[in-house]
């Protein structure tokens, strides 16, 4: 992946954390994707994730519904192909997503929860195991994000806990996407994609993705680039909610999965952990992004008010008016 450069993320416990937080700060001004290595993800975790999500998703459609959401903009449970679209997280409106999903989250917080992100997982009665793997795998992803929030802080000369301050209950979201296509299966529909062209909505975004082309992103130059992670490899990017607190020096590069360019069946999966921060925190532009030739260019906004927005809008496949990161560019 020569336009997404690769990080080695163990060098921050015992190496130089200045160059390692220099060359981050330097791939995120640049293309707002990195990909990261010594992640310290044991590789039984991350097997035990692989095998129990494909097992779910093998299972008959009718049975995989049963874990479906009641309400349809519930982001929790079982979403079947052609139910969402993810462009319209940006105010787009194009053909479904040809893909399906599995997603769990934070389940519980001290307080209110006035948009539903901590409500109940919804857990399928098989396999038995997918509780266990993707929590499991979930924790781990979480703990990756805390330290990618530390090299964060140094990279943009912030005190050590400045932007933790915004993550002391956060929403955190895990979603398993399976991409398959079967033998006989239609041929997409113009414009259609397995994920449609989105930014991620918070604050960072850490994937494991099966090294199968599909993910693209769009680059400084304009032009779609294919993205395919290195065995093991984590692939990590911005949401809008940092792209804000930077003022655009870190951007939510906007990405999309494709559906596949040759005939025959073909399959792909990729789980994202989403750290999108406290619902009840004001996101601004940082004190060190800004300055009197470089004003803020985006107002103040919760952190929740924000992320509902962005979530109703794909799973509604409604059109959202959240702010959009990404307006400028095609």
């Amino acid at each position: 992946m020569t336009l997404v450069p690769t990080v080695d993320l163990s060098t921050w416990e015992n190496g130089d954390r200045a160059k390692l937080a220099h060359t981050v700060d330097e791939a995120l001004r640049r293309v707002g994707f990195l990909q990261v290595v010594g992640h310290g993800i044991p590789r039984a975790t991350i097997d035990d994730m692989c095998e129990a999500t494909a097992a779910f998703f093998a299972l008959p459609v009718g049975e995989k519904l049963r874990s479906a959401p009641a309400d349809r903009a519930s982001d929790r449970g079982y979403a079947a192909e052609g139910t969402e679209g993810l462009a319209y997280s940006l105010g787009e409106t194009t053909p479904p997503d040809l893909s399906e999903s599995f997603v769990i989250g934070a389940e519980h917080i001290d307080g209110e929860d006035p948009y539903g992100f901590f409500v109940p997982n919804i857990w399928p009665g098989s396999p038995e195991r997918l509780r266990s793997a993707l929590t499991e795998y979930e924790a781990e992803a979480h703990r990756v994000a805390r330290v990618l929030l530390e090299i964060f802080e140094q990279a943009l000369g912030l005190p050590g806990g400045h932007l933790g301050a915004y993550t002391r209950h956060p929403t955190r979201t895990l979603r398993v996407n399976h991409f398959e296509r079967r033998a006989g299966a239609p041929e997409p529909l113009p414009g259609q994609m397995r994920l449609g062209a989105h930014t991620d909505y918070g604050i960072v975004t850490v994937l494991y993705a099966d090294p199968v082309p599909g993910l693209q992103i769009h680059g400084p130059d304009g032009a779609w680039h294919d993205v395919v992670p290195d065995e093991g490899a984590l692939v990590v990017n911005l949401g809008d909610l940092t792209a804000q607190w930077t003022n655009d020096r870190w951007r939510s590069t906007l990405h999309r999965v494709v559906p596949p360019s040759g005939p025959g069946p073909s399959r792909r999966r990729s789980v994202a952990f989403f750290f999108d921060g406290d619902h009840d925190a004001r996101f601004e532009c940082l004190p060190t992004c800004r300055s009197p030739e470089n004003p803020p260019k985006y107002p103040p906004v919760l952190g929740g008010e924000h992320l509902y927005a962005k979530i109703t809008g794909g799973r509604t496949l409604e059109p959202s008016d959240a702010m959009n990161t990404a307006a400028d560019r095609n």
